[in-house]
């Protein structure tokens, strides 16, 4: 079951954040980016992929393209109106995906520290022998670098062969709306090489990268900046509301 919340003012576009790989929708940026919508009158939401935060679900088990589904069925709920979707890692991921998929009405995209192929990356720099292992066993048991010493966690090899159908970097992607990508230059966990790539390939109607200094994976010391992004984009979705009208 997907857990998540909505704050409706019944009218205009509709922001939706999404969170990353092994977070939740009430970390720092996401608790950021409601109170700030809130206090804009901005109509806002947010919510727990499956495995994570309040969502049920075994986190071994899942899949991109599950996770996929679930982001499209909770953009569902406000059709026909439009989208302002913020992402964060692997949630920046998502938000591509379903503004790619034409499923949904995305009028707009904040992408922070976004995660493309992470999945891909991290299971190249594993050896040989760990390859085979995950492959052969269907999982693998790896350490939880956010835990207690010594702490683990599963994660099945499904999850591997799925997020291979869901490449937006060799494969460029066409989006159909304005996007701004932030990223830190000292993220330790995804190489601003990755956003630079990306904002490279990608067709869209605007598309720019703004690049923090200093700035860590997190990202929580930018949270004014990605704040004032939101703002600066906001505009865009709102005049998308009327075109739809």
């Amino acid at each position: 079951m997907i857990r998540g919340h909505i704050a409706d003012t019944g009218h205009g576009p509709v922001g939706l954040f999404l969170h990353g790989f092994r977070s939740h929708c009430a970390g720092e940026k996401a608790m950021a980016l409601t109170h700030h919508a809130l206090a804009r009158g901005y109509s806002w939401a947010r919510f727990d992929l499956a495995a994570h935060g309040a969502s049920t679900g075994a986190l071994w088990e899942q899949t991109l393209s599950g996770w996929l589904e679930d982001a499209l069925a909770v953009a569902t709920l406000f059709a026909p109106r439009p989208l302002f979707l913020v992402g964060s890692s692997l949630g920046a991921w998502l938000a591509v995906l379903m503004a790619r998929s034409g499923r949904v009405p995305v009028a707009g995209l904040v992408l922070l520290a976004p995660a493309f192929n992470f999945l891909e990356r991290y299971y190249a720099s594993l050896s040989e022998d760990l390859r085979q292992q995950w492959r052969r066993e269907g999982y693998l048991m790896l350490p939880d670098l956010y835990g207690p010493p010594g702490a683990v966690y599963r994660l099945g090899y499904r999850l591997i062969e799925d997020a291979a159908t869901h490449d937006v970097l060799s494969v460029p992607a066409v989006l159909p709306c304005p996007l701004t990508l932030i990223h830190g230059d000292r993220d330790e966990v995804v190489p601003l090489a990755v956003s630079q790539d990306f904002v490279r390939r990608v067709r869209a109607p605007a598309k720019r990268l703004a690049v923090i200094a200093g700035g860590d994976h997190r990202l929580t010391a930018a949270i004014p900046r990605i704040l004032a992004e939101v703002d600066a984009l906001w505009p865009r979705a709102d005049a998308a509301t009327g075109a739809r009208a």
